[in-house]
């Protein structure tokens, strides 16, 4: 019949027992013994840590970034966001459409409102976007040098600004509005289109004869414009947007301005959220037409677009958060090692330095150390009286049989002569 262990205390005080149990043996604090050197090493090997730990998560927080090709495959609607100023009033600027490969109506896509308001921008105005102008413009030169710098940006703060709408200046009762301001949001296709605006046209009845002939009448166009906005998807504050904040003083109304856009799909990932944005290089063509009207197309602006068939997928390029804890935890037990190492091998230093030149130092500090407690009883106690030392060093059971032993006098018996003597 196998032998079974059995508890046969009081079960309620198991929760107690267990949470008082530890397997790891503790030296006694008498037996320890607290130095300079320790006490010294251990504030610094702490603050060390501190500080490791502190430089190790900025460079997890700021590591590499890591680009990739994949294959755009989404075929949703894409945002477009415009915000244009053109030099002529609302009435002469007539043709304002979308058109692309899908060939569908032009209202298909959104329409764009208009708003009459002055070219001249105030002082300030002009001051805040001159800055834009310039900043845009040394980020498209540099943009190679600053690009980590953007996308890191996006991914710690995740920012999806707005740029700030044009002001409108207070009306004046003798002056009229000399720029339509063109702004709002249009549902594309992934699909190569283009965005047009042209001058408008009066109708004009003649008398031919006897026929009346209805014909029209271009009206005076200024084609000068300023792009306040133009990106597409989710704006991002850093992601370089080249024709925001730029501005082209058209003087020939018969100007024919052409930017080609070239769309290229982009994904930044951030650590728990993903920014779908777009970024696009474009190329400029300014071409003044013929009078007679030899040269091919009218004049107007004109934003062609066409799409990449591949993606950008941004990363961080770091270590995940298994290996980066591995990473602390071995930082901390390094270093508390090598304190100990190094404050075993400066006491050893120290103990042989004042054996050499200090014994007597030496001694004294022997002495008040808890490790140079003698555990055998002085000369001046009875050999019956128990030292501590020997009660906490022995068995309970051994010890106490021991001092029984020694205090119980013999019975010796006397002799019938001792009694005489007596």
């Amino acid at each position: 019949m196998a032998a079974t262990l059995r508890y046969r205390g009081n079960k309620n005080n198991l929760v107690e027992i267990a949470k008082t149990l530890d397997a790891f043996k503790k030296v006694p604090e008498k037996y320890t013994e607290t130095t300079e050197i320790g006490g010294t090493l251990s504030l610094i090997s702490r603050l060390l840590i501190i500080y490791l730990i502190y430089r190790e998560i900025q460079y997890y927080q700021d590591a590499k970034l890591k680009y990739q090709f994949e294959p755009d495959t989404e075929t949703e609607k894409v945002q477009m966001h415009v915000d244009i100023t053109v030099a002529m009033p609302c009435s002469s600027l007539s043709g304002v459409d979308l058109m692309d490969e899908t060939q569908q109506d032009v209202f298909a896509y959104g329409t764009l409102q208009r708003e009459d308001v002055w070219w001249k921008l105030e002082p300030q105005e002009r001051e805040e976007f001159e800055r834009q102008q310039h900043l845009n413009h040394f980020l498209r030169e540099q943009y190679h040098s600053v690009a980590d710098v953007l996308f890191k940006d996006i991914i710690k703060t995740s920012e999806l600004n707005h740029p700030q709408k044009e002001s409108k200046r207070a009306s004046s009762p003798h002056e009229k509005y000399d720029a339509c301001r063109l702004h709002g949001t249009l549902g594309i296709h992934k699909v190569a289109g283009v965005l047009h605006m042209v001058g408008g046209a009066q109708p004009v009845v003649d008398m031919i004869g006897d026929h009346l002939m209805i014909g029209f009448r271009r009206l005076p166009s200024n084609f000068t414009h300023r792009i306040n906005r133009l990106s597409f998807g989710q704006y991002a504050k850093r992601i370089i947007q080249p024709l925001e904040g730029d501005e082209t003083l058209v003087p020939n109304e018969q100007t024919r301005v052409q930017y080609f856009l070239n769309i290229v799909p982009t994904e930044i990932h951030n650590t728990f959220s993903t920014i779908n944005t777009y970024q696009y290089s474009v190329t400029e063509n300014i071409r003044v037409l013929d009078g007679d009207g030899s040269s091919y197309g009218s004049p107007g602006i004109y934003f062609k677009y066409d799409w990449s068939a591949l993606k950008i997928v941004v990363r961080t390029d770091r270590e995940n958060l298994i290996n980066f804890s591995i990473r602390l935890c071995s930082i901390i037990s390094g270093i508390i090692v090598i304190s100990g190492i190094l404050n075993f091998i400066l006491v050893s230093v120290q103990k042989t330095l004042l054996r050499i030149f200090a014994p007597q130092l030496l001694k004294k500090r022997l002495k008040e150390s808890p490790e140079s407690t003698p555990s055998a009883k002085p000369n001046n106690v009875n050999d019956s009286t128990p030292t501590p030392q020997l009660i906490v060093n022995s068995n309970n059971l051994i010890y106490t049989a021991n001092t029984m032993s020694t205090q119980v006098t013999p019975l010796i018996p006397t002799t019938q002569n001792e009694k005489n003597n007596g």
